[in-house]
């Protein structure tokens, strides 16, 4: 496999609730971890663009250099739009780039997050885990997406839903998150509220 994939964790306004918190980006590292270990061929990026400091204009120089022929974000409700415009920005520079997200909100909308944001070619849905290891191998050997459990997509201008995956019986078998994929942004992540 010959595929780069870049993990992205896109710029988002602070959730007043919460102040400015900084936590890594676990969902993404967990994809990440399981991806590196069931793809190893597979080239491994994440940018987290709040540790990191970049703006839209700063990630967009980002995926220039780091040229990914796929990204991937994940997000909920509150940094929805967020996502889709870090799809539209990877388009932008590349309208090869395959777009993929995932999370609750897009797990939850899939319809309308496709209808809504043309930038998207695929929303995970639910666990993502195996289902993103599926969906590259199957990009990646041009297989038949339609037999790739747990994502929708658009097929001839049609928006398609495939059947859900399983969820994964044992959590223990997943590896461990990826930090050191953001090694030089551990010191920076922390979790203080305002409201505390």
């Amino acid at each position: 496999m010959n595929s780069k994939i870049l993990f992205v964790e896109p710029p988002r306004n602070f959730w007043f609730v919460m102040g400015e918190y900084l936590p890594p980006p676990s969902a993404l590292l967990i994809l990440a971890a399981y991806v590196e270990r069931e793809l190893p061929g597979i080239d491994i990026d994440i940018v987290d663009c709040q540790a990191d400091r970049l703006d839209w204009q700063g990630l967009e120089r980002y995926i220039e250099s780091a040229n990914p022929s796929m990204i991937l974000t994940s997000g909920f409700t509150t940094n929805a739009y967020s996502c889709a415009r870090a799809c539209e920005i990877a388009k932008t520079v590349n309208e090869d780039i395959v777009t993929i997200v995932g999370g609750i909100h897009f797990s939850f909308t899939p319809e309308e997050s496709l209808q809504s944001f043309p930038e998207m070619d695929y929303i995970v849905r639910g666990e993502g885990e195996l289902t993103v290891v599926d969906l590259i191998k199957t990009l990646e050997n041009k297989g038949k997406i339609s037999q790739v459990q747990g994502v929708s997509y658009r097929n001839n201008g049609k928006i398609t839903h495939n059947p859900a995956r399983p969820l994964i019986e044992n959590l223990d078998t997943l590896p461990y998150p990826a930090y050191h994929l953001v090694e030089e942004n551990l010191k920076r992540y922390h979790f203080t509220c305002t409201w505390v």
